[in-house]
């Protein structure tokens, strides 16, 4: 492919990188051109409607097919603003005798046919069988080949800004066509004066970071009886090629150019099957990183910045991270890359994957070894030092409304459970696998799948979930915030009670240790599914569902600590911390704040009776 540089401060920016051992490197990068960070391309609407064709398209020069979107892997970037009306209309560019039907014995089958998911969006998954003329974040639609679907959104105006993405999500071909490579970023841009400036005038890096274990695909395309990813671990062995690569913007081991001791804004989706990685900075080659995190699964945390040391990365996970980066001389490198968990965090698999592409036997079982992503060029920018980061806490919207200390609607136990051949997700322990012999069972379609519990609308619910040390928990319509775990935090404090989350992995717990999570079921009824991240568990059968029932449009009763309209700069401030208790507007928005003010109180009082 051909690469260009880009600008320093271009806003999009995208390249290619990979996991592999040094004795491939050399081979490797010859399967991909060489470069700067390849650009995505924004996909902008035709005749009001965003267009994506999901096709089958060759994965870089390796000699094999893979699923990709308008002819490229990852896709086109989408960008849209709260409250915005988006019509996406899907056109399915596969070959319908390219596959095999369902059959109960089957796990990877019907990839012809496909959907879109909308990962992490607060949105409702209800559509044409709900009697719409379009349709929603629904993923029981099955899409044939030949065809289009006109899907529709409504983003709720007050909607929070952030980084999240979109995938295809046809049970049974879910591992195949998204984890080959068929995803895009989907962002939600910042309204303006949402953050202090120093925060919005970060020009931006998109890294759209995957890794494609071809053993497994290779499988699971034979058991689908597809030529797409057909033979693709065969043909990459036998070119000498690494068998595990993993891309950034669809490429290896990209190059990107920062100017030194200037904030950047980078935002990183991370897709892949089954596989983690715990990205840090190397700096033996002169150049540091600082990095704060900003967000995760595009939720601002409560306070930003927050100082890590490490970024956790698991299937579905999304991180915006404030990068600045300097050098003792000028110019240096530094390099972005994985190394294993020691003990610490969210997110390096269990077991032994690696650069070799352990196929299916290994899903689930995988830890990657040290091995490179990406390398930081970086040059005088003509700053002495990074602008000061004020300490901020971010106006939040209704439905990411701290639910800690709310009462509760109800509560249950959830487990993400393996055993015996069989993956599931279970409530208060009942909870069959969504195989297809028992999607055929419960009425012949995944839209008749019984509920496993139900939720009204506009209340809080609270959960204790089990499995979590070995499955990422994704749940579709409405995100959750972590209320308790058996630490305060893990990973080095990249992860701490009182986060939201859409995806989560704590491989630090056991998988006897609760972690319990609280949702505020907000606005949207229908069926809200919820599953194991890890792809291939998901198309075996480890998903199930909670209907949301109740009343259309209802939200969380209290609205004093947050917003349910549009963002308004004048009333929905955050605070500043730096700059004491100001910037508060209309609102007591967090406890901080009130500390602070009775602290300044008590030695006021101090001061009085020394006087007196």
């Amino acid at each position: 492919r051909p690469c260009s540089f880009l600008r320093f401060f271009e806003v999009m920016h995208a390249g290619r990188a990979m996991v592999l051992r040094s004795s491939v490197m050399l081979a490797c990068c010859s399967a991909w051109a060489s470069g700067a960070l390849r650009d995505l391309g924004q996909l902008l609407p035709s005749g009001g409607v965003l267009k994506i064709n999901l096709s089958s398209v060759p994965f870089g020069s390796f000699g094999f097919n893979t699923f990709g979107i308008n002819g490229q892997v990852p896709g086109p970037s989408v960008r849209v603003k709260a409250g915005e009306v988006v019509k996406l209309e899907l056109a399915n560019g596969l070959s319908a005798s390219d596959g095999i039907p369902c059959t109960e014995a089957l796990s990877f089958c019907d990839c012809m046919y496909t959907n879109v998911h909308l990962h992490g969006l607060h949105l409702s998954s209800r559509g044409v069988y709900d009697g719409l003329t379009f349709e929603g974040d629904d993923i029981t639609v099955r899409l044939s080949a030949g065809e289009k679907v006109m899907y529709q959104h409504t983003i709720p105006e007050s909607h929070m800004p952030g980084t999240h993405w979109y995938h295809p999500h046809h049970h049974h071909a879910t591992a195949l066509q998204a984890g080959g490579g068929a995803a895009g970023f989907f962002i939600v841009e910042d309204p303006p004066e949402y953050l202090p400036k120093v925060y919005m005038d970060m020009p931006e890096l998109h890294w759209f970071i995957s890794t494609h274990n071809l053993g497994a695909l290779q499988q699971m395309a034979d058991q689908a009886k597809t030529t797409t990813l057909r033979n693709a671990q065969t043909i990459a062995a036998g070119k000498g090629l690494s068998v595990n690569p993993t891309l950034v913007n669809g490429e290896m081991m990209p190059t990107a150019d920062l100017p030194s001791n200037t904030w950047h804004r980078v935002r990183i989706v991370f897709a892949s099957i089954e596989q983690s990685l715990r990205l840090v900075v190397d700096s033996s080659s002169g150049g540091t990183c600082t990095l704060r995190l900003l967000a995760k699964d595009g939720i601002y945390l409560d306070t930003i910045p927050r100082d890590i040391s490490a970024i956790y990365l698991f299937p579905g996970a999304r991180a915006d991270i404030a990068w600045s980066c300097t050098c003792a001389t000028y110019p240096c490198t530094a390099v972005v890359k994985s190394i294993p968990v020691a003990g610490g965090g969210g997110g390096n698999g269990n077991g032994n994957g690696g650069a070799n592409g352990g196929g299916l036997a290994a899903i689930g079982n995988v830890d990657l070894t040290e091995s490179d992503i990406m390398t930081l060029n970086i040059v005088d920018g003509g700053v002495a030092t990074p602008a000061e980061l004020p300490v901020f806490s971010p106006a939040r919207p209704c439905y990411l409304a701290d639910v800690r200390q709310v009462s509760v609607a109800g509560s249950g136990a959830l487990g993400l459970q393996t055993g015996q051949g069989t993956f599931k997700v279970t409530w208060d322990g009942e909870g069959q696998s969504m195989t297809e012999a028992n999607i055929r069972a419960s009425g012949g379609e995944m839209r008749k799948w019984p509920a496993m519990a139900s939720w009204n609308t506009g209340s809080v619910y609270e959960v204790d979930v089990t499995g979590i040390n070995a499955h990422p928990l994704h749940f579709h319509v409405n995100p959750f915030q972590i209320v308790g775990m058996p630490l305060e935090s893990y990973g080095d404090g990249y992860f701490k009670v009182g986060d939201f989350h859409d995806t989560l992995l704590l491989t630090d717990v056991t998988g006897a240790d609760r972690v319990k999570i609280r949702m505020n079921a907000d606005r949207f009824t229908g069926q809200m599914f919820v599953h194991c991240h890890i792809l291939a568990h998901e198309d075996m059968g480890m998903m199930n569902l909670i209907d949301l029932v109740g009343t259309e449009g209802s939200t969380f009763p209290d609205t004093s600590t947050c917003f349910n309209a549009a963002f308004n700069p004048a009333t929905d401030k955050g605070a500043s911390f730096s700059q004491g208790i100001t910037s508060h507007a209309r609102k007591v928005r967090h406890a901080a704040p009130l500390l602070f003010a009775l602290l300044a109180a008590a030695a006021a009082l101090s001061r009085t009776d020394m006087e007196q």
